[in-house]
């Protein structure tokens, strides 16, 4: 059999071994039929269509798997403002207005705020945008999606006024000493009175950006992709109707709300089954955020003395639905970043698989922020996928990170804690939560090798103990997420009869500094043997 392509290099990672190996891959179809090491192999898959394609010192591995992204808000994202950089609330506004001074949108929509990182550590108001946007609506999305920061034209539009109503602990809506709105939006129910405003566009409009978005995908070496429902948006009709029209450029696993009706989940379920577009499972939240104080600790936050968070779910609350979905053989992804939180969805697995009889379902606990040391062994032992976002713990400096105000030092020794959780046999799936951070992997693979904020602190790294190695982080954008999202037989390592999802770095990772993992780029992107993303064109030998 003839390869359709040849791709060589001098250092091939499979997520097999630990280190690259100097050799082949042969591409038959949609498949990897062999990988060898010498031209003696390499021969026997030379044919006159052959392509080959040799990257020299460029690193060839599996196509990364991005564990958790929120698809449609990414492709806001990818469209729109990211004030993630600025250093106050003006110097934000400055930013959304100069991205968008000369664009015709209806809504004004920007990401990536976060007011402890500005010089007065205050959350914004709708005063500022007002000045610039007098008469179009804005929301801006916090950094980590459970927060949104809107003008006086957005209040209008959406009917928020003094008088609106949200269930209860389901939100808040920030009100100034008269009790009128400040514009300032806190998680789902309060955010939703204007989301669903934002976000109804044309659904033209809504393609274009999602084909701009796998663009952006493409680009990154991204092969696979969680996409996790959130603020009820999902859109699964119109992915399938881009993977009828082979316009998916990446192997997408559907996250569907806790909230959704047994009777459609159990529809998409059967529906949705193939090798690119899949049904995952629901989503649920356990908890918000420590950093949005509304993340569940087991101990009281350092700095509010006697509060310790809220848990939305529990064994009480959720059990019996719980076990409803694993008799159903719906996978579960519960969001959980406090140890409060963590325990919580712990118990819930633990009390799924009390009821027996049944394998478990790779059930994932999604972010463990902060996880108490007696709870790191139990993730393993129950089977629960860690699915963690390394680029998270980033902080423009270091001294600054909200966890340790929030936290106290003694438990900023239980944060991110990967090694641990690996150590003690649960796998990881990395992921980058885009667009809450940034989708690029490279981010990823560096913070969890390097554990330094953007200005390189604390020396050695933020609980050094916790650094994987890069092998170990490449195999949790690789395998990892290829297990997460139950597809580690077709995907997640270079091995004959795999998919040829296949990524190509810029440079080997093996031989250069941390630091330069940053500045790595993509140089081939291919999907089932097709490539989808070329920097520029391969040099071809025969």
């Amino acid at each position: 059999m003839f390869a359709d392509y040849i791709i060589k290099s001098n250092c091939i990672f499979d997520s097999v071994s630990d280190e690259p190996f100097k050799g082949f891959i042969a591409v038959a179809g949609d498949k990897i039929a062999y990988i060898g090491r010498s031209d003696e192999q390499m021969a026997e898959y030379l044919g006159g269509q052959t392509q080959v394609l040799s990257y020299e010192d460029q690193l060839v591995m599996p196509g990364i798997g991005e564990s958790h992204a929120h698809v449609f808000y990414g492709a806001l994202e990818v469209a729109g403002a990211n004030v993630a950089e600025s250093r106050s609330e003006e110097d934000a506004v400055q930013m959304i207005f100069d991205h968008e001074k000369d664009k015709e949108n209806e809504w004004v929509i920007a990401f990536g705020w976060n007011h402890e990182y500005w010089q007065t550590k205050e959350l914004p108001t709708k005063a500022s945008l007002d000045r610039r946007f007098p008469d179009k609506p804005v929301v801006v999305i916090n950094e980590e999606l459970h927060g949104a920061w809107v003008n006086t034209k957005a209040l209008e539009v959406c009917g928020i006024d003094r008088n609106t109503a949200i269930p209860q602990g389901m939100g808040m809506i920030g009100k100034d000493a008269a009790g009128e709105p400040t514009g300032y939006l806190l998680e789902t129910y309060a955010m939703k009175l204007v989301l669903d405003e934002a976000f109804s566009m044309p659904e033209e409009k809504k393609s274009r950006l999602i084909d701009a978005y796998f663009k952006t995908t493409a680009s990154l070496g991204i092969t696979s992709l969680s996409n996790l429902q959130i603020h009820e948006i999902l859109m699964e009709d119109v992915f399938e109707k881009m993977d009828q029209d082979g316009r998916l450029k990446v192997r997408m696993s559907l996250l569907a709300s806790i909230n959704t009706p047994m009777e459609k989940l159990l529809d998409m379920k059967n529906k949705y089954h193939s090798d690119t577009l899949k049904f995952g499972g629901i989503k649920g939240f356990v908890d918000g955020t420590p950093m949005g104080y509304t993340g569940a600790l087991i101990e009281e936050y350092s700095d509010r003395p006697g509060f310790y968070g809220e848990k939305y779910l529990s064994v009480e609350t959720f059990g019996q639905r719980a076990r409803a979905f694993e008799a159903n053989g719906i996978r579960m992804r519960l969001h959980a970043c406090g140890d409060g939180a963590v325990r919580e969805a712990l118990d819930i697995y633990e009390y799924c698989r009390s009821a027996g009889g049944k394998e478990p379902l790779r059930h994932t606990i999604e972010h463990f922020e902060v996880v108490h040391p007696d709870d790191l062994g139990r993730v393993g032992e129950l089977g629960v996928v860690a699915s963690v976002q390394p680029d998270h713990m980033w902080a423009p400096v270091f001294c600054e990170h909200p966890f340790h105000k929030i936290l106290g030092e003694e438990r900023c020794k239980y944060v991110y804690p990967f090694k641990s959780l690996a150590g003690k046999g649960a796998v990881l799936a990395f992921g980058s939560d885009h667009p809450i951070a940034e989708l690029n992997p490279m981010r990823g693979i560096y913070r969890a090798a390097s554990r330094l904020s953007e200005d390189k602190q604390p020396e050695g790294g933020w609980c050094p103990n916790e650094k994987l190695s890069l092998a170990d982080s490449l195999k949790a954008y690789t395998i990892g997420s290829a297990y997460q999202m139950h597809s580690e037989e077709k995907t997640g390592t270079l091995e004959a009869g795999k998919f040829a999802d296949i990524a190509v770095l810029d440079r080997n990772l093996f031989q250069v500094d941390l630091e330069e993992i940053l500045e790595t780029t993509v140089a081939m992107t291919m999907l089932g043997g097709r490539i989808i993303y070329e920097k520029k064109p391969c040099l071809e030998v025969k």
